[in-house]
């Protein structure tokens, strides 16, 4: 249910106005690109940061969380501030909106999914790209990994003193209750077609074939992750690859290492962007995008809680075999990462 402020209900009816009157020439046609503008900022929710022109907007997306689609893999580390499928919507609206003239990015992320982190760079290119629009980035606590590499879609990329960035590169795990499953004597039978089709099972140890497999499969991601870092800081590949060995840097570290361009806050950020680009006067707002499944994804963990907690317990066969069997369901099948501090 959306509740609409007084200053809400006035914008509709100027805007209801312009579209009875059927509002003629350039003029008009502005106005009215502007109270609809105002409009959707009303109805989304969208804060005002900086008062100024509707008819030249600074748009602020944060990105704030474990960049993952909620409904696919590890509920364990993803937060309920990130709404993927939510954020790439927001973005397509920004594309479809005249008046915007510049995209401030906020990032405070440790990284996500490979997938999750791709789609939402070739997002944010395309925005830059079909708009002509700048994007400047301010890097909040954390920029790493997937973080970092969305920040590579920035014309240029701010960040505090102390925020934690860098860590290029990609991470898998596979979880093992082999152990288990053999203290109690039971076993899993598995019918495959082929010696690796159950690779990265829980019921079963890795080979080592499989870890040469696994490292190649993830050097895969990780070329395409030194590529858009190569592309978006227009470095040669023989510069970042001494660089991309999944270590965090501080800002002062990755400035030096030419990895980000000035040491400042988001106002520092908004304020280049507005100097550089001749957007003085320009109004800045923070887009909103809708949180979806939060509720769902919330009992999801809070269910995956209770089945480790009851592993760490202890209380004999019946429930370790039920905590199994539940973990085995919710962790889902090993997938890389784009991710500081692992799965």
């Amino acid at each position: 249910m959306i509740i609409m402020n007084k200053k809400s209900w006035l914008v509709v009816i100027a805007a209801a106005l312009l579209l009875f009157f059927g509002a003629q020439g350039a003029s008009l046609r502005q106005e009215r690109s502007n109270l609809n503008a105002q409009l959707a900022e009303e109805m989304m929710g969208n804060k005002t940061i900086e008062e100024g022109s509707s008819s030249k907007r600074i748009a602020v997306l944060t990105v704030e969380g474990t960049i993952m689609d909620h409904g696919e893999g590890s509920p364990l580390k993803e937060p309920l501030t990130y709404d993927h499928k939510g954020t790439l919507r927001a973005i397509e609206d920004l594309k479809k909106d005249n008046n915007v003239k510049g995209l401030i990015l906020e990032v405070n992320s440790p990284g996500g999914g490979t997938f999750e982190s791709v789609e939402l760079y070739r997002a944010l290119r395309s925005l830059k790209e079909e708009k002509k629009i700048p994007i400047y980035v301010s890097m909040k606590k954390m920029a790493a990994s997937g973080g970092y590499m969305i920040s590579m879609a920035g014309d240029k990329i701010f960040a505090d003193t102390e925020t934690m960035t860098g860590s290029i590169g990609v991470i898998a795990s596979a979880y093992n209750v082999k152990d288990l499953m053999d203290k109690y004597g039971v076993k899993v039978e598995t019918f495959k077609t082929g010696d690796h089709k159950d690779m990265l099972s829980p019921y079963r140890s890795v080979t080592d074939e499989e870890r040469n497999m696994m490292k190649d499969l993830l050097n895969d991601s990780y070329q395409e992750f030194l590529k858009i870092v190569e592309e978006g800081r227009h470095m040669k590949e023989d510069d970042v690859k001494p660089l991309a060995d999944g270590r965090i840097y501080s800002a002062r570290q990755a400035k030096d290492k030419h990895l980000i361009d000035e040491l400042g806050y988001r106002k520092d950020a908004i304020a280049a962007l507005k100097k550089d680009y001749n957007l003085e006067g320009a109004k800045v707002y923070q887009v909103k995008p809708s949180q979806v499944n939060r509720l769902v994804h919330f009992f999801k963990r809070f269910s995956l809680g209770i089945s480790l907690q009851k592993l760490m317990r202890g209380n004999g066969l019946s429930d370790d075999l039920q905590a199994v069997q539940t973990l085995s369901k919710q962790l889902g099948s090993p997938r890389p990462y784009y991710l500081y501090g692992g799965e």
